[in-house]
Order: structure tokens, then C-alpha cells, then sequence
């Protein structure tokens, strides 16, 4: 059963949003916070955050909305619209009676205002201009920070996971309102990282091959690998895997080998002219942990054109560093997106959002949104997050969950310990805890890697 309301209302997001836009701009600030919250005070959850994400944009154009005399105000509101500006959360959006679905009930405007305010706070000035264009669409993409090792459970790591979304926002020729939402995955997947090892004869994307005899390096043993992609960056002879940093990117029509039961090798990439706007739009794992964080030494690289959205496989995201959608909503995206054929360019506005273990993780790049405070129970970990934390272990993510466990910060220990799932370092989170003497760290990749024919030696 669902177990979010579904009960229809009428309430009109964006127009009501603009009621309160203009009582804050003729300087009825009071006023203006008690109509937000009236508004909103009887709509579920999905349509306040939309509610003030839109109040909050207009007021960021406007001015400072954590100006003394909007907290003198209400300082409650000026909080939540401070928090509007970050990353948003993801609503649940099941297809079925029997899914978890936040949006049930809403017309199809409503649920296109939804993500639509998520670009007004998160995408460029371009997109929130495509936004208000008719007969054109802006693409969005919602990520769940996600490990490179994770699985839907198959008996294998590394496979990836749908649990990103996929949002096409558009307007028809007469100003229709329509939304198209997809499960989509924003992240590489351990399969195609050098650090699952080769048997000495593994393939690189290009073509050569891998003659080195590497064991998986700690937690990639049951990655079952394919080529090798990515690039080298930090000088330890090892490919990196890359993904999309966030930000807005502009996207035109390319061609992939998708799968056939798709019907169609229609894709997208970034457009040349994007290339050359914007540097540091590609985020590497350089040191492995599965994830992309501030920890990664080199882990901010220009963008390139191999970044591609296309679609995944039922059972496998296909992803080395494309966006991947799900095949049983590939098509229905693809042609919501291309539903103009004279539109040429497409604005991917893709964000991180609330709720993951590693919330809003940046490398090297904010903006002035980003730096809004966030939930102040967050901010001590995105912050712990934010910087390479020393310790006594090789990996980052253990080093991060000492200090915690030695800070007594034990819900953000919890939090990361999960993420620990897939790497299985059970004995080094007791160790951790136990705040005793760690064992020899794992051999390096240059350690692991042996001529063709050696031993292979076991970290």
C-alpha cells in the first residue's frame, strides 16, 4: 500500500508561489512568510518543498533571503527558504497501487511545478529560461550518492542500481505543462574500474590490454569485471572512473548502442560548446573507495565528451560514467525529450539531493546556493565529509568513521558505517571502535600489480 496521501488538491504551486514572491518584493515581508505558510499549512510535503523552493529562488534573485529583516520577520521561514536553495530530496515515485508514491493524486502540473522548482534553485540561468519557453525541454537529473560497488543483489557487486531519477520538463506549443520521470543511475559502476583487478589479459576500453596480474583490490573480489575504463590521473598507473560533477550541462543528440529492446540508438552527450564553458565538470575515484569526494586526490578533470546519457540493461546500469536510465523507461524518455524536433541543445541540470551517506558532496566546486546552510544536523558531517580527514587507516571512509566514533558524533558514525555494506571491513569498523592500533594496511595497486605469469599477490 501507499503510504503517502494521494488525495487530489487543487492548489495552483507556481501561482500561489507568486503570491507571496509579491508581497516579500513590495516590502510586506511579514505578511508575505504568514501567506507561505498559510498556503501550504493543508498540502502534502512534495508541494510545500516546491512551495518554497520557488519563494526561495525568487528571493535569492532578489536579495539575501537570511537578510536581518526577513528573520527579524519570521526566522523560522527564512530558515526553511535557506535550506530551499540546497540540494532537494528525492520524492518516492512507485508505478504501482502497491509502491510508495509521493506524487499520487497530483495533476500533471502540479507534479511538473515539483521538479520544476528543484531547476529554478539548482539549474543556470539558461535553464530556468528554457524553463518558461513553450514547445521546448529541460532535462533533470536527481542523484543518490551511491557507491561504485553497489548491486540490486544479484550475487555480484558492482552491477549498479536505479535509485536515481530522471526528469523531463517541458511546456507544449500552447504553454501545457508536461513531466516525464524516470528511473535513472548517475554513477559508474565497479565493473568497469581497474581496481577489480586483472588476470593479466583483461581488456582497456581502447582496445590494448591489461598484461599485469592484479588482485581486486579490498572489496572489489566479487566485482565481476569488464574492460577497463576511465582515465589516469593521479600518477599510480591505475585508470580512475569519472562521473558528471554536478552542475548544469548543456546536452545534444548522439547515437548509442542501447539495448535493442529499447527500439532506438538515440542518446545524448555534451554539446562541443559545453566542453569548453565549464571546467572541473568531471568528478574521479581516484583512490577507490568507491566514491567521489574531496578525498580523492586529482579528482576534479575536464569535461569530455564520453559522458553520455543512454539507456542500462534490466539487470545492469551498463554505467564506466554515463547517466544510464532503465530500459522500460528509456523510450517514453526519449521521446518526451525530443518531442520538438527542431529543439537542437538540452539543458541537464543534475544535482545532488538530501537524505544519502555522503549529502551533497562537493570537489572543488559551489556555488553561492551551495553555500546556504543546510539541516543543521547535517552540517558537522557534510563538513567531516569535506575535507581528507587524517587517521590511522589507508581508506578515507575509515579514517572518517574513526574520528566520528572518537568524536561521539555516533549517528553520523552510523551513517557512514552503512555505506560500509559493500566493502565488507567488518574487522576494521571494530578496530575503528575499539580505538586500538590498526593492522598493516592493505597492499597498494602498484603492490597488487605483478608481470604476467607472477603470483598474483593477496592484499
Amino acid at each position: 500500500m501507499n503510504p503517502y496521501d494521494a488525495v487530489p488538491t487543487d492548489i495552483d504551486i507556481r501561482a500561489s508561489a507568486d503570491r507571496v514572491i509579491s508581497q516579500l518584493r513590495d516590502g510586506h515581508t511579514e505578511e508575505g512568510f504568514r501567506l507561505l505558510e498559510r498556503v501550504g499549512q493543508s498540502e502534502r510535503l512534495v508541494v510545500r518543498e516546491a512551495l518554497h523552493r520557488y519563494v526561495a529562488a525568487a528571493v535569492l534573485r532578489d536579495g539575501d533571503p537570511s537578510s536581518q529583516e526577513a528573520r527579524a520577520a519570521d526566522g523560522y521561514a527564512a530558515t526553511q527558504l535557506e535550506r530551499a536553495l540546497g540540494p532537494p530530496r528525492v520524492p518516492d515515485y512507485g508505478r504501482t497501487a502497491n509502491e510508495s508514491n509521493e506524487l499520487a493524486g497530483l495533476t500533471e502540473a502540479q507534479k511538473y511545478h515539483v521538479y520544476a522548482s528543484m531547476v529554478e534553485v539548482r539549474g543556470n540561468e539558461t535553464a530556468r529560461t528554457d524553463l518558461q519557453r513553450d514547445n521546448h525541454v529541460v532535462l533533470l537529473g536527481l542523484r543518490r550518492e551511491t557507491s561504485t560497488l553497489s548491486s540490486p543483489g544479484n550475487g555480484r557487486a558492482g552491477t549498479g542500481v536505479y535509485d536515481d531519477q530522471m526528469v523531463v520538463l517541458g511546456r507544449t506549443a500552447d504553454g501545457g505543462e508536461r513531466v516525464f520521470i524516470a528511473l535513472a543511475s548517475t554513477e559508474p559502476t565497479a565493473q568497469y574500474s581497474h581496481q577489480a583487478g586483472s588476470d593479466g589479459n583483461r581488456r582497456f576500453s581502447g582496445g590494448d590490454r591489461e598484461n599485469r596480474v592484479i588482485a581486486p583490490a579490498p572489496g572489489y573480489e566479487a566485482v565481476r569485471w569488464r574492460k577497463i575504463e576511465g582515465e589516469e590521473v593521479n600518477g599510480d598507473t591505475m585508470l580512475d572512473l569519472g562521473r558528471l560533477a554536478e552542475g548544469t550541462i548543456e546536452m545534444f543528440r548522439a547515437e548509442h548502442p542501447n539495448p535493442r529492446s529499447v527500439g532506438t540508438r538515440d542518446a545524448f552527450r555534451p554539446s562541443p560548446e559545453q566542453m569548453t564553458r565549464t571546467a572541473g565538470m568531471v568528478q574521479r575515484d581516484t583512490n577507490g573507495d568507491g566514491y567521489f569526494t574531496p578525498a580523492d586526490p586529482s579528482g576534479v578533470q575536464a569535461l569530455n565528451g564520453s559522458f553520455k546519457i543512454h539507456s542500462g540493461s534490466v539487470h545492469n546500469t551498463d554505467s564506466a560514467g554515463c547517466q544510464t536510465i532503465h530500459p522500460r523507461d528509456y523510450r517514453g524518455f526519449i521521446d518526451a525529450a525530443q518531442r520538438n524536433p527542431a529543439q537542437t541543445r538540452w539543458q541537464y541540470v543534475l544535482t545532488s539531493t538530501r537524505g544519502g551517506l555522503f549529502h551533497n558532496v562537493e570537489v572543488g566546486r559551489q556555488s553561492a546556493a551551495d553555500t546556504m546552510p543546510g539541516p543543521a544536523d547535517r552540517q558537522d558531517e557534510r563538513q567531516a565529509n569535506g575535507r581528507a580527514v587524517q587517521g590511522p587507516f589507508e581508506d578515507p571512509g575509515l579514517n572518517r568513521y574513526y574520528e566520528a566514533v572518537l568524536s561521539g558524533r555516533i549517528e553520523q558514525a552510523n551513517r557512514i558505517a552503512l555505506g560500509f555494506a559493500f566493502r565488507e571491513p567488518e574487522p576494521a569498523l571494530h578496530r575503528a571502535a575499539a580505538a586500538v592500533a590498526p593492522e598493516p594496511a592493505p597492499a597498494s595497486a602498484e603492490a597488487r600489480a605483478q608481470p604476467h605469469g607472477a603470483p598474483v599477490l593477496q592484499p
